[in-house]
């Protein structure tokens, strides 16, 4: 709501969609710094696969949830919108919903450490099937290779 008892309209909604075993928080980051500077909603997106022999859940990486639960509440101090979701299943499956269901207007990929390696293929062929069933626009973003920390120097 805003100050005037109005609810608030976003014209960009961005969705950060993670893949615990494939890409890092600074995707985050990312997506948080351009959340602020175009004043957009952001949606986090962290889908946790399942194993095929029984259809558990893995368990999501305590260490990247709490990175970005301190990310998100940096950012919500500093009036960003922002909101986090969790789910499990296939990733592409995941994101698609999500943007279809939320109206998304840009999502934000990072590139998978393996890429770096040589395995590039793979990855941009997985952000075409990706990019075919959905009208948003997709920005992939590089790791970046500083140190992230939960509250900056003042």
């Amino acid at each position: 709501m805003s100050a005037y008892g109005e609810v608030e309209f976003f014209m960009e909604k961005i969705l950060v969609a993670l893949d615990p075993e494939k890409t890092s928080v600074w995707t985050v980051v990312h997506g948080l710094n351009l959340a602020r500077r175009i004043h957009a909603k952001l949606f986090i997106l962290i889908v946790s696969g399942c194993t095929v022999s029984e259809g558990l859940e893995k368990p999501l990486p305590v260490r990247l949830k709490e990175e970005v639960e301190s990310l998100i509440e940096e950012a919500r101090s500093e009036g960003i919108s922002v909101e986090l979701y969790i789910a499990s299943g296939a990733f592409d499956e995941e994101v698609v919903k999500f943007i279809r269901d939320n109206k998304v207007t840009l999502l934000v990929l990072g590139v998978p450490p393996s890429c770096k390696k040589g395995a590039s293929t793979k990855f941009f062929d997985f952000v075409e099937k990706i990019r075919r069933r959905v009208d948003c626009r997709i920005e992939i973003v590089n790791e970046k290779g500083v140190k992230i920390t939960s509250k900056r120097s003042e």
